[in-house]
């Protein structure tokens, strides 16, 4: 149920040297240039859930977190540390959560959270009804948001930006590996400002086994679930507009096809997953 003690202890220290660097970082600025950016999106919005039963999420408040210091840097739930940059290249070490948690958790916090890659297309297999009569989801082990920790490389050239995510997990839950890939183009149009983004998510056995497999202690007479790597494609657009120094307006969409072997686990009824969300933004 929890994390073994020596993952906490990777966790933790990794946490100590990031929150260090930000410390020593904060008191080396002026607080007119601290690098803070702290904000909070105010609208509605929905996040489709495609596990079973569970119901889609409502985005009302999405709290807006950014820090960058001269190396550390935060951004919303990633924390992160450059140790290279020059004009076009830069790698960082990188610890961020597992997103797929959100969709098993029925807590008011995944209400907050932007997953930057979350209508509905019920895919072909077990309807909700068929496959709750066979899985009491009350036997299922607990899913936990999980820590990965890793390197991540950015590329700016001929105006997109490249991010690519080396991943692994540290919390010891699954000790399962992902690799994020994402090519984004930005467009300025006076207070405009627009964003495209196209995107693939690598996940391996052990992950995709943790939150959609199931073993035969966890069935009423189904037949267990182990699934194979896959891979998960995104598209995203998003929207602002400048109104003044504190007040933006925000909408962005985005769809995330997943992959099969997450589509094919009788726990999942739906192939993709969609967020909207608009509203306003104060930047504080």
């Amino acid at each position: 149920m929890f994390a073994k003690p020596s993952s906490l202890l990777k966790l933790l220290l990794l946490i100590s040297c990031f929150t260090l660097n930000a410390s020593v970082l904060a008191q080396s600025s002026s607080s007119d240039d601290s690098g803070w950016q702290i904000g909070v999106a105010i609208g509605a919005g929905t996040r489709t859930n495609p596990v079973m039963d569970n119901e889609n999420t409502p985005l009302y408040l999405i709290p807006q977190v950014n820090y960058q210091g001269e190396r550390f840097f935060i951004q919303n739930l990633d924390i992160g540390y450059t140790f290279f940059q020059n004009d076009t290249h830069q790698l960082s070490l990188l610890l961020t959560p597992s997103y797929d948690q959100v969709f098993f958790n029925k807590s008011g916090f995944n209400s907050f959270i932007d997953t930057a890659g979350f209508a509905n297309s019920t895919k072909v297999g077990p309807t909700v009804e068929l496959v709750s009569h066979t899985i009491d989801k009350r036997r299922l082990h607990t899913r936990h948001m999980a820590a990965l920790a890793g390197l991540e490389y950015n590329q700016s050239v001929y105006g997109l930006d490249l991010q690519v995510q080396l991943l692994k997990e540290v919390t010891d839950y699954y000790d399962g590996s992902e690799a994020r890939f994402a090519l984004s183009k930005s467009i300025n149009l006076g207070k405009n400002d627009v964003k495209l983004t196209v995107g693939a998510n690598w996940q391996d056995a052990s992950t995709l086994n943790y939150f959609y497999g199931f073993d035969e202690s966890e069935t009423l007479g189904n037949l267990p679930y182990s699934p194979g790597s896959g891979v998960t494609g995104l598209l995203r657009f998003d929207w602002s507009y400048q109104i003044d120094q504190h007040w933006s307006l925000r909408f962005f969409t985005s769809y995330r096809h997943l992959s099969c072997a997450i589509s094919n686990s009788p726990l999942v009824t739906d192939d993709n997953v969609v967020t909207a969300f608009a509203g306003g933004v104060y930047h504080f």
